[in-house]
C-alpha cells in the first residue's frame, strides 16, 4: 500500500514531510538545513502538535532504521511482501540455500538491486562487499524494484522467481 507523503519547503529552515495515520492523526517531520530533525504528532482535526521531539542526526537515523525493520522484523500475515515506497521496494530475505558470496546473489553492477546489510546472529555487516560470504540463516536487507527482490528471493530459496 502506498502512503502519501506531503512535502513542503520551509524557506531558510529546511523541509517538512507529513503522513496521515490511523483514525485521522498525522505525523510530521521537519528536517532543518543545519541537520536537526523535529518529529511532531497531531491528533485528528487538530492544528497544534500534541507531541514534539527534537532528534540529532544519529538519533533520527537510528529511529528510521528501527521503523524500517533493520533491528527487528516482525512476522506478519504477509511476510514475503516487500515494503514499497514509490518504485523502491525494501525487504528482509533469509538465505536458505548455500550461496558462496554476496556478488553471486546481488552483483555489484546490478542496475537497481542493492544489498544494504547482512544480519548474522548478533552481528551486522553494513554495505557488504561482493566477496562477503553468505551463510544459511543470514538475514539480508535488500532494496530495488519488486521484480529484483523476487529474483534475489528465488536465488536464496532455490525456487523460480515469480
Amino acid at each position: 500500500m502506498d502512503v502519501e507523503v506531503r512535502r513542503r519547503d520551509l524557506p531558510g529552515l529546511g523541509k517538512q514531510f507529513e503522513i496521515g495515520c490511523d483514525k485521522g492523526g498525522r505525523v510530521a517531520v521537519v528536517v532543518q538545513n543545519n541537520g536537526a530533525r523535529h518529529l511532531y504528532t497531531f491528533e485528528p482535526a487538530e492544528d497544534a502538535a500534541s507531541t514534539a521531539l527534537t532528534l540529532d542526526e544519529d538519533q533520527a537515523r537510528t529511529l528510521g532504521a528501527i521503523l524500517a525493520g533493520v533491528f527487528f522484523q516482525p512476522v506478519g500475515a504477509d511476510h514475503d511482501a516487500p515494503a514499497v515506497f514509490g518504485a523502491v521496494a525494501i525487504d528482509w530475505l533469509t538465505v536458505d540455500v548455500p550461496a558462496t558470496v554476496v556478488g553471486d546473489v546481488v552483483p555489484v553492477d546490478h542496475p537497481s538491486a542493492t544489498l544494504v546489510a547482512i544480519v548474522r546472529d548478533e552481528h551486522t555487516v553494513m554495505k557488504p562487499g561482493p566477496r562477503e560470504p553468505l551463510h544459511a540463516g543470514d538475514q539480508l536487507l535488500v532494496t530495488g524494484h519488486r521484480s529484483d527482490i523476487a529474483t534475489v528471493r528465488a536465488q536464496l530459496t532455490g525456487t523460480a522467481a515469480g
